[in-house]
């Protein structure tokens, strides 16, 4: 290479290194810069962590660098053979034609790109460090399951690392010795000069101690469940043959570095070949899965760590279960897929979530929380009542000061551009943004280089910027240790607040049930914090849920002051809060599985991957679980959230027939109204759609019901039927259907025929003239208000959707 061409080369790799480590500092910088908009615990909190990951990261490449080039050099030195072969007497060989620098740079380039990565590393050794216990020792190894958490994962990327190094290191001298001559073919034998066999000796005894290290490993990796459902038998069994793998391994570290010493190569050869055909008989030696999930012992322990690992601990014993009056059923009549025809014309539906809003008489009522916006308008949040319609089976929306809901598209609370929110806009400045002052030169380059903003450079003086606007992508942003739900709204005081659920997860956690969920394998998901976003403010908190969560304490512990204690949670925070509905399938999938043998989850057709539906209040779920024949329900998972803990219950069922869902549906289906009501839906240009099935404990028996909407070409969604069965011992299984939840189940009763809203003028007429009777009778008293709502009702029927 000539002189103009290292030069030029020599540039282009500085303004490369220059480059990278510009950006990589800007976003540094920036995301301090933002943390300290957001609270000094969090500054304090992302700081730290920052500068733990970053010592990590940089620690594991310098390490690899300083390993590789290493390496490299005393390759290059040991390359010229003794005594040079006769045929190449007057050769020079190739390594000693290098440029001493051109093996640094490659040491430096493989150090880079095989030692990082360790930044990621940064929880399990903040967990390790901090040595947290659960108390519950893993029923295998006898090791507290603290050690799956921590200390056990950290030993794993280690271990893989190591055995990437010296793997790497391996092959890149073996091929600088044989570009140099030091390893090659003389006489048809193989060659090595006697200082590259020293080199190699000790590379190769130190792979032999990481594979050693791995199989050391191995009884971990069994008892975490790696491996599937194993008996101690066959735990012991797979033990004894890791410890046999470790000590070949030893022998084969032993073995290669005394082959420096004058020991044949055969001989370490052979151990090698040794060492491998024991690690393959390890791994083909099959596995006795099926008959441990039937061992009644097996299904003990398992179910055991699975109320560690995912929260069970209350799902089993008799207790007794409350059931309320049907009477007192609160109906849930909008599912997830109809929310946006219920949002409003040509609205864009943000984020919804079911939830409560408090009355002025300190009562609540449930609602559907929707975030809306409307063309280029500022967001809105919109309360749709959930149990209850109009008269013409249309959405009912509240106001903030109401009590009563009215139909029409009712706002109920009226937002700004600069509100915290899902969907919000990645980046926002102006005066009003809550974010980051732009001032000064440096700064606004700064944070135009790290978040790719030119707003930065172009904003006038005084304005803010702001990003992760997002209430979700600010949680994870600053907890990235938890994986956290999605925000739901939450009026808290008068102030609109956003709640997520940090669930925490691992991987290698010992349980019976391993679910594949993005972005990996989950072995473990436990509710711990509970993290509240202040829409106006941009403020986040995060509360421990749970004051005896051992794992929960230990981050608190790691990441003090920024989680806070249970009790500083404010009063009304976690009332009437919903239960995550990833932790419930989480949860609904263990009970599924082997150790349980609860059934399987039927889901109907367009609800796959939906949450459970809830049932009464909203804050109850109850979760069928069904056999495949004949389809019926084998058990129940009853949920409940309140503000001091979960409670889980699984109810089997062993007398009486409860039909599944779908079985419920064909059955409603075979009613020759819901074909009339069909017919006359489509007849115009509308579609009938069906809702999920809800089932609910009552002091009658078992409730199910099942609501149906009529979803105009506009979009818009009503209510037309209501579907309700109701199974008990005594009365066995009886059916009906009506307009509404109070009418189906008169027809249940044979006190009533079913009649539909929308579907014949005869109907709307008599609803036209209880109206009308109505606003007559408020008018009379005096009442303007039931005189307003009563036209509006009327109103409401009087123009069906179109």
């Amino acid at each position: 290479m000539s002189p103009r061409a290292r030069r030029v080369a020599f540039v282009l790799v500085a303004l490369a290194l220059a480059l990278s480590l510009g950006r990589w500092g800007s976003l540094f910088l920036a995301d301090r810069l933002w943390e300290a908009t957001v609270s000094e615990p969090v500054a304090a909190s992302g700081s730290r962590r920052a500068l733990l990951s970053l010592g990590l990261e940089l620690s594991g490449i310098l390490l690899a660098i300083a390993w590789f080039i290493a390496h490299f050099t005393i390759a290059r030195r040991a390359a010229l053979p003794d005594q040079p072969p006769p045929e190449r007497e007057h050769a020079r060989l190739w390594p000693d034609r290098l440029p001493r620098w051109s093996l640094s740079a490659g040491g430096v380039v493989l150090g880079v790109l095989l030692g990082g990565g360790v930044g990621t590393w940064l929880d399990q050794v903040l967990l390790t460090l901090d040595g947290v216990r659960l108390g519950v020792p893993d029923p295998l190894l006898g090791a507290d399951l603290g050690v799956f958490l921590r200390d056990f994962p950290l030993w794993m990327h280690l271990q893989a690392r190591a055995m990437l190094l010296s793997g790497a290191a391996l092959l890149g001298v073996v091929l600088l010795y044989i570009a140099g001559g030091a390893i090659r073919i003389v006489e048809r034998r193989l060659w090595v000069s006697s200082r590259a066999r020293g080199h190699l000796a000790i590379l190769l005894a130190l792979l032999g101690l990481t594979l050693a290290w791995g199989s050391v490993l191995e009884p971990f990796r069994l008892a975490a469940g790696l491996r599937g459902p194993l008996l101690s038998s066959e735990f012991l069994l797979r033990t004894l043959v890791a410890e046999v793998e470790a000590g070949l391994g030893a022998a084969t570290a032993v073995v290669s570095f005394f082959w420096w010493l004058r020991i044949r190569g055969a001989v370490a050869f052979g151990v090698w070949m040794l060492y491998g055909l024991a690690v393959l008989a390890g791994r083909v030696l099959p596995l006795r899965t099926e008959a441990a999930t039937k061992d009644d012992g097996w299904r003990a322990s398992a179910r055991a760590l699975d109320s560690v690992a995912f929260g069970l601990g209350t799902v089993e014993g008799p207790r007794p279960v409350s059931r309320i009056p049907l009477s007192h059923l609160v109906p849930s009549l909008w599912d997830p897929t109809v929310v946006p025809a219920v949002a409003g014309d040509s609205a864009v539906v943000l984020a919804a979530s079911r939830g409560w809003i408090p009355l002025g008489d300190g009562q609540r009522r449930p609602v559907w929380l929707i975030l809306r916006q409307v063309g280029g308008h500022a967001p809105s949040l919109v309360a749709v009542a959930d149990d209850e319609v109009s008269p013409a089976g249309g959405p009912l929306a509240w106001s903030a000061g109401d009590n009563v809901p009215a139909p029409g598209e009712r706002v109920y609370r009226d937002l700004t551009f600069e509100t915290l929110r899902p969907g919000a806009p990645r980046i926002r400045w102006g005066p009003a943004a809550r974010g980051v002052e732009l001032h000064g030169w440096p700064k606004r380059l700064m944070l135009a280089w790290a978040l790719q903003a030119p707003a930065a450079l172009s904003a006038p003086a005084g304005s803010r910027l702001a990003w992760r606007l997002d209430p979700g992508v600010r949680l994870r942003s600053i907890a990235p240790y938890a994986r956290w739900s999605a925000p739901r709204p939450q009026l808290l005081d008068g102030a609109l607040v956003w709640t997520s659920d940090g669930i925490l997860t691992a991987s290698v956690f010992p349980s019976s049930t391993r679910l594949t969920a993005a972005p990996g394998i989950v072995s473990m998901m436990r509710p711990a914090f509970v993290g509240m976003v202040d829409a106006t403010s941009g403020a986040v908190r995060i509360f421990r849920r749970d004051t005896t969560d051992s794992l929960s304490a230990a981050w608190a512990r790691i990441e003090s002051p920024l989680i806070e204690p249970a009790g500083a949670t404010p009063p009304g925070l976690r009332d009437g809060e919903p239960y995550p509905e990833e932790l419930a399938l989480a949860q609904v999938r263990v009970l599924e599985g082997p150790a349980w043998n609860a059934g399987r989850l039927e889901r109907l057709p367009g609800a796959e991957g939906d949450a459970p539906p809830a049932s009464a209040g909203g804050n109850e779920i109850l979760v069928p679980f069904v056999t495949a024949e004949p389809r019926e329900v084998s058990a129940f998972l009853l949920i409940r959230r309140t503000g001091v803990g979960d409670s889980l219950h699984l109810l089997r069922i062993d007398t009486l027939r409860i039909e599944s869902a779908s079985v419920l549906t064909e059955r409603w289906k075979r009613f020759p109204f819901q074909g009339q009501l069909r017919d006359s839906v489509t007849a115009i240009d509308a579609e009938f759609r069906l809702g999920l099935v809800r089932y609910a404990l009552t002091d009658e028996g078992l409730a199910a019901y099942q609501p149906a909407w009529a979803i105009a070409p506009s979009g818009r969604a009503h209510l037309v039927l209501v579907n309700v069965a109701l199974m008990s011992p005594a009365s066995g299984r009886r059916v009906g259907a009506g307009r509404t939840l109070q009418e189906a189940w008169l027809n249940l009763r044979g006190q009533i025929s079913p009649t539909a809203i929308g579907t014949g003028a005869e109907a709307t007429l008599e609803q036209a003239r209880l109206l009308i009777l109505r606003a007559d009778s408020a008018l009379k008293r005096g009442d303007l208000q039931g005189l307003g709502r009563a036209l509006a009702y009327l109103l409401d029927l009087l123009n069906p959707p179109r």
